[in-house]
């Protein structure tokens, strides 16, 4: 049975469902995944945000982007996905344009320009306020970024979450690596012409980790899984666990297909092949 556990924060980018086709598609402008090159860190700092965006039915537009951080309101227990009640002084925003024919090689999908994203000692000193299990676990500190078809009006929005933690540096969760997409147990080099598995060579297995629970210090693994996405075409499964295949039916000579790679602690990789 795939996996079909999904905390809040990443509804925006997966859910489960019988329509897993409408998922996996490509076509429209969305934001498939945001990767952090430290996606937990125990020091103010800057974090570069890496958004991956697909618009294959979107040639040549141009998209203004906003973003704003702070941190979680607590949206895993129904608060707005918002920054409007958060102090200033935790706040942090920008904004900026983007033009989807950089990507044209590619499908119109790819990675858009990085954001950088200078978290506030403040933030910081927040954290040293909270309760002892918050402290152990970490402070989710929130990115809403957003992007808009200048010309159409067309919008996506998603949220990345960085970790604030009190953990030395060596207890830091880092993203997960990944290899090359496969087709039939070898690296995808032309646009399948029929229907086979997929799978990913080289995932990185999961890291272990301490979390503070209501009966104590436990010692977890992450889940790891893989999203999958093409332009054209059609997979079986729109998400898969470590080590499994999905089986692929192609439909035309040429597409994009992507990989997101994920764990449970907001680590994230990605793989983009074009024909």
């Amino acid at each position: 049975m795939k996996l079909c556990v999904i905390p809040i924060i990443l509804i925006i980018f997966l859910a489960c469902g019988d329509n897993f086709d409408k998922k996996s598609k490509l076509a429209g402008l969305r934001i498939l995944a945001i990767s952090a090159n430290t996606p937990e860190i125990n020091s103010a700092g800057t974090v570069l945000l890496t958004p991956l965006i697909s618009y294959v039915n979107g040639a040549s537009a141009n998209l203004n982007y906003t973003w704003e951080a702070c941190p979680d309101p607590g949206i895993d227990f129904g608060a707005n996905v918002s920054c409007d009640n958060s102090s200033a002084a935790l706040k942090l925003s920008g904004a900026g344009t983007f033009s989807i024919a950089t990507l044209a090689a590619t499908h119109n999908t790819g990675n858009a320009t990085t954001l950088s994203v200078a978290v506030p000692a403040a933030a910081f000193t927040y954290l040293a306020t909270l309760n002892s299990k918050t402290k152990f676990n970490g402070l989710d500190y929130m990115v809403i970024l957003k992007y808009i078809d200048q010309a159409s009006g067309v919008n996506s929005t998603a949220i990345k979450m960085i970790k604030l933690s009190t953990k030395t540096s060596a207890q830091l969760n880092t993203n997960p690596t990944t290899g090359n997409i496969q087709f039939k147990g070898a690296d995808l080099t032309s646009y399948p012409s029929s229907e086979g598995d997929m799978s990913v060579s080289n995932l990185s297995s999961s890291e272990n980790y301490d979390l503070d629970t209501d009966i104590g210090i436990q010692t977890k693994s992450e889940n790891m899984f893989v999203s999958w996405y093409s332009s054209t075409g059609k997979f079986l499964f729109n998400r898969s666990k470590f080590g499994e295949k999905n089986t692929f039916t192609p439909d035309g000579n040429t597409g994009v297909f992507v990989i997101i790679y994920r764990d449970s602690r907001g680590g994230v990789t990605s793989n983009l092949t074009s024909f």
